[in-house]
């Protein structure tokens, strides 16, 4: 998983202080979530859970639903990371290189990943969260195949359908590997269904 911003061996000591306490309010409030769930949880509740105030909440997190989807906002990044340093390769290429990175660390980090799943089922105010990070992918990919054209009304318009159509099977393809209890080759078949994409390409190359 990508690091939150901030982190890594040549951190400071505030910056390290600033990981360990979201990290902390990450973890107090998946563990409130799982045990009472998403509804029957109060921000000063995780709050106190981590050892922090009401306050401090809030320079990390700007909503409860922010909280819980901390885990896709990290994911968020590593593929914009890998998509970035894909190199010179065609747009879709570098696509696939992202989202299969992201298929590893749904892989490494399975059981974590499924009861988030469900709880983002359990409340209307997540399943639109969860929408809207399916939307900041969308117009993450398009906006790499426009990079990579003319950008004429059209090139954006298939941009647009591509990127579309990208984020509706690889939602299909997690859907099918959560039914299955991870217990299928993520990897595997998000390829075989990107390569079902791969020919609404060529023309934004």
């Amino acid at each position: 998983m990508s690091s939150p911003p901030g982190s890594g061996d040549e951190l400071g000591l505030r910056d390290r202080k600033k990981v360990r306490v979201r990290a902390a309010l990450v973890e107090a409030a998946m563990r409130l979530f799982a045990a009472r769930g998403f509804d029957g949880v109060t921000v000063d509740e995780i709050a106190a859970a981590a050892d922090v105030s009401r306050r401090t909440f809030f320079r990390y997190f700007p909503t409860k639903e922010a909280v819980a989807f901390a885990r896709r906002e990290d994911q968020l990044a590593l593929f914009r990371e890998k998509l970035g340093g894909a190199g010179d390769v065609p747009p879709f290429a570098a696509i696939r290189v992202a989202l299969l990175a992201l298929a590893d660390d749904y892989v490494a980090r399975r059981t974590q990943i499924l009861e988030e799943r469900t709880l983002t089922k359990s409340a209307p105010s997540l399943v639109a969260g969860d929408l809207e990070v399916d939307r900041a992918y969308e117009s993450i990919i398009a906006e790499h195949f426009l990079a990579h054209s003319r950008r004429t009304v059209g090139d954006r318009r298939r941009a647009r359908m591509v990127a579309a159509a990208i984020v509706a099977v690889v939602r299909v393809v997690l859907e099918e590997w959560a039914e299955r209890d991870g217990e299928v080759d993520l990897s595997r078949i998000g390829n075989d269904a990107l390569e079902l994409l791969e020919p609404m390409a060529p023309r934004l190359r």
